[in-house]
């Protein structure tokens, strides 16, 4: 009886952490993951070979680290914001989560901005 209820306990246990996925969970995962992989293929196309609105990402620490090129620095406010929040979500791995990102100018490595909690600043 006691083996009993120590196989029921962990039953339970077990299901309730770790639930049976659904396949809707499924195609949200999929879902994820085809969004974020049009983030990626927008971003290359702005990277250095392209636009060239950022030239590298340091991603050793936190915040990540973006370093902006010339085309960056050049785009009016909307496009530099719209392209900040992009790429923060493609670090996050989810359309729907952000990422902290500190904005740097790569020719001097002085820090120009931020993308957090408080919104896109640009100093």
């Amino acid at each position: 009886m006691r083996m009993k209820g120590i196989l029921i306990l962990t039953t339970l246990a077990f299901a309730l952490l770790f639930p049976v996925t659904t396949p809707a969970e499924i195609t949200d995962f999929k879902e994820i993951q085809a969004r974020i992989s049009e983030y990626k293929a927008w971003l290359d196309r702005f990277g250095s070979n392209g636009a060239r609105y950022w030239v590298r990402l340091d991603g050793s620490k936190r915040p990540h680290r973006l370093y902006v090129g010339e085309e960056f620095l050049r785009a009016d406010s909307s496009d530099k914001e719209h392209f900040i929040e992009i790429f923060s979500r493609f670090l996050a791995g989810h359309p729907e989560k952000n990422m902290l990102i500190d904005i740097f100018e790569p020719a001097t490595g002085k820090w120009i901005g931020e993308y957090g909690f408080g919104g896109f600043r640009l100093f």
